[in-house]
């Protein structure tokens, strides 16, 4: 009723104004006076009921709301603009009027307890942040996101093994970005990439201790990325190592080479022949192996034989070699042929492969590809994979050539490669010296570790917690400190030997 009064009201207002102007004997503007009129009178309508109108909300949008992070990109916004929107950032609050800042996303979570799904925009929240949403419905909408998304190393090495860099690099634009592997001032290796792609980069160190690498992505003179890539050099543990072999070979002589070169403990023992031995001790005292007992095995991390060799020997001796490898000892055995051997034969499911080209060979092991040329000596041999072996040494078509698997604290290595020696022979040192670095290392006598510690952050943030691991046989919880800075340890309920703690950068 009140509405029709005051429009009824307004119209005879607005009546009268229009008739005075319309009698007012100056006749100049009257148009722009009558339009001034009508204004005044409407407005003062909408002042008395201001003008409004109703529609009925989105229900998917009821509940929801939009958080903004670093990244987002703002065409997304349009789909979601009728959404609250909020950000923990203050410069994207400041940028973007209609976003309002969130001092503590828990308090945010607490206050606002009727909302039960969050948009997420950008590069989003990490893992930490996500607990304080973990009863809501996330839903993800990733930014552009250019440089160093993944990168995975092996940060500690062993001196004269090769460091090994993989990742995936994601470039804003389509220009070529070159990616380079620094250390001491000196770029060590590079490889060039367009777009989004795996990559990877190796060296090989020479230096021990502590170093930090740089992985850097250029786009001509400007430097898109540039990451650190923290490594250990630990320096080989030489160790004691026993050789038996059938005859003497060129294998045998070239590993012997190598092994003395590499400053290890040799003692070996060449069949002559029956029950007659000629014994080299190289880095090592003189001691009897006529006889191959429980306290001369004790003494060795490692028993290196071929199938032949191994054969020969007595129940007694076969019986100690298999109970100090129960105890922690390496058994390498070279597979130099198919029948005989019992145990030694019989430990791994090997057969001849017709398929393998003995000439030309192209083996594959952790981090490193080799082609290798052998002496004509029938077909190559390849180990059958059975359940609780572990490949150590691959060809181009998938074929097992070396394998290991755990007998008790010990471990059996197995290897059909053949006539390594071959590698030194033409030049390829580096080949060699990896590959029998590969193996003996599986094969090695275990040194038992009292503590082991472990960053499980790849690459700790600013603001974001390091989770450091400790896993130690102590019984006594554990006290540790970073820069001054006292960690706060918890056990692990299933593994009572590991523990946590949380550092922040």
């Amino acid at each position: 009723m009140e509405k029709w009064i005051v429009l009824i009201t307004s119209l005879l207002i607005l009546a009268f104004l229009c008739w005075k102007e319309i009698r007012r004997k100056n006749k100049a503007r009257l148009v722009f006076r009558l339009s001034a009129s009508v204004f005044t009178v409407v407005s003062l309508y909408f002042i008395a009921f201001p003008f409004s109108f109703q529609r009925k909300p989105n229900p998917s949008n009821l509940n929801t709301a939009v958080i903004l992070t670093a990244g987002f990109v703002k065409d997304s916004l349009t789909r979601l603009k009728n959404i609250p929107a909020y950000s923990n950032y203050r410069t994207i609050v400041a940028e973007n009027k209609n976003v309002k800042f969130i001092p503590d996303l828990e308090y945010f979570s607490r206050s606002q307890a009727d909302i039960n799904k969050i948009h997420i925009l950008g590069e989003g929240l990490d893992q930490q942040e996500l607990e304080v949403f973990k009863n809501h419905k996330l839903i993800f909408h990733p930014g552009t996101v250019s440089g160093f998304s993944a990168i995975h190393w092996n940060s500690t090495i062993r001196s004269g093994e090769k460091l090994n860099v993989q990742g995936y690099f994601k470039s804003a634009s389509d220009r070529p970005v070159r990616i380079l592997l620094r250390g001491l001032s000196t770029t060590l290796d590079s490889v060039e990439l367009a777009g989004a792609k795996n990559f990877q980069l190796n060296t090989t160190p020479k230096l021990l201790d502590k170093a930090i690498y740089s992985l850097i992505a250029l786009s001509g003179t400007d430097t898109l990325a540039n990451e650190k890539i923290p490594i250990i050099i630990e320096k080989i543990t030489p160790l004691k190592i026993l050789i038996l072999s059938s005859s003497p070979d060129f294998e045998s002589k070239f590993l012997k080479n190598w092994l003395y070169a590499e400053q290890y403990a040799l003692a070996i023992r060449t069949n002559i022949s029956k029950e007659k031995f000629s014994t080299e001790f190289l880095n090592t005292e003189r001691t009897n192996l006529n006889r191959i007992s429980p306290a001369l095995l004790e003494n060795f991390d490692i028993l290196i034989g071929d199938i032949s060799a191994l054969s020969e020997l007595g129940a007694p001796e076969s019986s100690a070699v298999l109970n100090e490898v129960n105890k922690g000892m390496g058994l390498f055995i070279r597979a130099d042929s198919t029948g005989g051997g019992g145990f030694y034969r019989r430990a791994f499911n090997i057969r001849p492969n017709r398929a393998i080209d003995p000439k030309t060979l192209t083996l594959n092991w952790e981090g490193q590809t080799a082609k290798k040329t052998s002496t004509p000596s029938g077909h190559v041999m390849e180990i059958v994979p059975r359940f609780g072996e572990q490949p150590l040494v691959r060809d181009n078509n998938n074929h097992i050539l070396a394998s290991s698997k755990l007998y008790g604290a010990g471990r059996v290595v197995v290897s059909t490669v053949p006539d390594t020696y071959t590698w030194m022979l033409s030049n390829n040192a580096a080949y060699y010296s990896s590959y029998w670095s590969h193996v003996l290392e599986k094969a090695a006598r275990k040194t038992v570790v009292k503590e082991s510690w472990a960053l499980l952050n790849t690459l700790p943030v600013v603001n974001s917690p390091a989770l450091i691991q400790l896993e130690s046989s102590a019984s006594t919880i554990p006290s540790a400190s970073v820069d001054n800075i006292p960690l706060h340890f918890s056990q692990n309920t299933l593994q009572s030997f590991r523990w946590t703690a949380e550092y922040w950068p």
